[in-house]
């Protein structure tokens, strides 16, 4: 039988969540209005998802 996957928690899931919503509406913004400005603030917005899953992955004891 497997280890049961962790979920991120705390701070990680606060980056993860904020930083999926910023891309998303981001993304979407920039679809709809045709700005490619709101294209750097989806950028922003992965980014801060890298940093949750980076948090996450760090104090679940996996590699860096």
């Amino acid at each position: 039988m497997s280890a049961p996957t962790s979920s991120p928690t705390g701070l990680a899931l606060v980056l993860l969540l904020v930083g999926s919503l910023v891309a998303m509406a981001a993304s979407i913004g920039a679809l709809v209005a045709g700005e490619q400005r709101l294209l750097l603030v989806a950028s922003v917005g992965f980014f801060v998802q890298v940093l949750g899953w980076r948090r996450h992955s760090g104090r679940s004891g996996g590699a860096r």
